[in-house]
């Protein structure tokens, strides 16, 4: 019997925006980052459609690739480095019960994660690098606009009264994507949470 299931991964954000404190030559600093959700859930779907379960004739695999990734924008000063942890769930759960124990009420989950920081106007999943995952963890730094093969210039002033932060902004993209492997179901909707913490280093 053929079952249909919906399948959603809620992003939880664990700062939308934080502050930073650092020390450079003297230089003290206080700037703000934020992570700016995309539209909706990353979702999985078959053809378009919900996931249908097999009925036990073995696993199916679910992919969403980098074309079709879950978008998060990170807006900051262009000329620090942002420091990404995500915190990925192992499985998705049947209305999100994570008591469950049995197959036929969790899917395991592979996530990957890539980022982009080559500007606003050029960021793209082609142009991005791919985050080095620990199961489905990961801590990643890099610079908010890449540096082009230079080494970072020199600290800047600290910010007075008058200092206008937009004017030294970037966006840079963080990509979620990944697969799922349903098995023999219980039909229903099934989901999990990622945790997304930033800050500057």
């Amino acid at each position: 019997m053929w079952q249909k299931t919906l399948l959603t991964l809620f992003l939880l954000v664990a700062a939308e925006q934080l502050y930073c404190q650092e020390i450079e030559f003297g230089g003290y600093g206080s700037y703000t980052i934020e992570l700016n959700l995309g539209a909706g859930d990353m979702e999985f779907f078959h053809n378009g459609g919900p996931v249908i379960s097999n009925s036990g004739n073995g696993a199916y695999q679910y992919t969403v690739d980098i074309s079709e990734a879950y978008e998060l924008d990170i807006v900051g000063v262009k000329y620090l480095d942002a420091v990404v942890q995500i915190e990925g769930p192992d499985y998705l759960y049947l209305d999100g019960d994570t008591n469950c124990a049995s197959d036929t009420c969790r899917i395991p989950l592979t996530l990957q994660a890539a980022y982009s920081n080559s500007g606003l106007l050029n960021n793209s999943p082609g142009n991005s690098t791919q985050i080095a995952m620990n199961g489905n963890d990961a801590t990643v730094r890099f610079p908010i606009l890449a540096r082009q093969f230079t080494p970072p210039g020199p600290p800047p002033p600290p910010p007075t009264e008058a200092f206008d932060q937009s004017l030294v902004e970037e966006t840079a993209v963080l990509y979620l994507y990944g697969s799922i492997e349903a098995g023999n179901l219980d039909a229903g909707s099934y989901f999990n949470y990622i945790t997304i913490t930033i800050s500057y280093e």
